[in-house]
């Protein structure tokens, strides 16, 4: 099994979308927010663990229609998100014992970023990062294809543990080492951002590049 975490570390240190979105979304809004997603992306591993268990997302896989619908909703979530970034109104980030923060923002929302809502373009909130990060997981139908092709197939029937219960061990090795690749990309891209977020120029652009990785995400779900 040891086998298997350090192949899921490979996978997470590979270049693909989710690092990208991490890389986005951390470095616009910091590390601390950018853990929220991670655990929401985490969250959303071990919901398709249980549905593989289930036998669920081989249902899901050989179903066209059912995979294209999934398709659909994620691309129409993303291209949704990709909307929000795209008109964030553009303002000054508060940094960390600064006493500057965003047009329309209070000194209570400014002092503290994780209880600032997406309302008038502020910071989301933790919660809404986190959910954000577990809608983008279930709705990516490659997650589904990514799962049955990485756990089943590392699933020895010789070994004295019940296949389920292997299946289940594999996810929560995957989610551990997402964490720790995804965990190291937020915490680098988290440093940077208190050296770019301080003027409207560089929180606009940073706003259209997260933008521009949802459109990216969303046609890379029709890229199979």
């Amino acid at each position: 099994m040891l086998e298997f975490f350090i192949a899921a570390l490979v996978i997470g240190i590979a270049p693909g979308p989710d690092n990208l979105f991490v890389l986005a979304q951390s470095a616009t809004y910091g590390a601390r927010l950018g853990i929220c997603i991670i655990l929401g992306l985490c969250t959303g591993i071990a919901i398709h663990t249980c549905l593989l268990v289930a036998g669920v997302s081989a249902l899901i896989a050989a179903s066209p229609t059912a995979f294209f619908v999934i398709q659909c909703l994620g691309a129409a979530y993303l291209l949704y998100l990709a909307y929000k970034s795209f008109g964030v109104r553009v303002g000054v980030v508060q940094m960390s014992g600064d006493s500057r923060s965003e047009p329309g923002m209070t000194n209570a929302d400014s002092k503290d970023p994780v209880k600032s809502s997406d309302a008038g373009g502020g910071v989301p909130s933790a919660r809404s990062l986190y959910l954000r990060g577990v809608i983008m997981n279930l709705t990516n139908p490659k997650v589904i294809l990514f799962v049955l092709s990485l756990i089943p197939p590392a699933v020895r029937l010789e070994r004295p543990i019940h296949p389920s219960l292997q299946m289940a061990i594999f996810g929560a090795e995957f989610i551990v080492a997402t964490m720790i690749v995804f965990g190291s990309i937020a915490l680098l891209a988290g440093s940077v951002k208190k050296y770019l977020l301080t003027s409207p120029k560089a929180n606009r652009n940073l706003n259209w590049f997260s933008g521009c990785v949802f459109v990216f995400l969303a046609i890379a779900l029709f890229a199979l």
